[in-house]
């Protein structure tokens, strides 16, 4: 279970980092992801008086890149990109370690890791990754292909992506 984050509210007391599932329209899809807050007491902009009986959401600078990654990475799965869930299923299902799977698709090798850690970054990366994991036969063909995994490595896993229902 991941620790929850503490955010200082304005009058520097800690707070738990909060969050919840929201629901976007973004570039004419409707998207839904998980979105970082905190609760604060609510303040007047016009008068600047800060209502203690009132709390309300708001977001820090890093909350706001977070979220912003989060509604990216909803719009670009939404776009036919693989999730990190499905790679990781995918690699869990296999047996296929994130390093050796970003060697196989032509990836550095961290890429596969910072994917299922970060998000998908770009639409082209992530459809490729969705043809490859939904499609063994392209992937197969891609582990025969790898001239920087070694063969036996290469039989291992081929025999691992032939079997069904594994």
């Amino acid at each position: 279970m991941m620790e929850t984050k503490k955010v200082l509210t304005r009058e520097n007391i800690p707070t738990e980092e909060l969050t919840t599932v929201v629901e976007k329209l973004y570039k004419g899809i409707r998207l839904k992801y998980t979105e970082v807050y905190y609760l604060d007491f609510s303040v007047n902009e016009e008068t600047e008086n800060v209502d203690k009986n009132l709390k309300e959401k708001y977001f820090t600078k890093t909350q706001m890149e977070r979220n912003m990654k989060a509604l990216k990475n909803a719009y670009l799965i939404a776009k036919g990109a693989a999730a990190p869930k499905e790679i990781i299923d995918f690699r869990l299902k296999y047996h296929i370690s994130a390093s050796t799977l970003s060697i196989i698709l032509g990836f550095s090798k961290n890429t596969i890791s910072n994917i299922e850690n970060e998000g998908i970054t770009s639409l082209s990366t992530g459809r490729l990754i969705k043809m490859c994991i939904e499609n063994k036969k392209i992937i197969y063909d891609y582990v025969q292909l790898c001239d920087l995994i070694d063969n036996e490595k290469k039989e291992e896993i081929s025999k691992r992506l032939m079997v069904e229902n594994t």
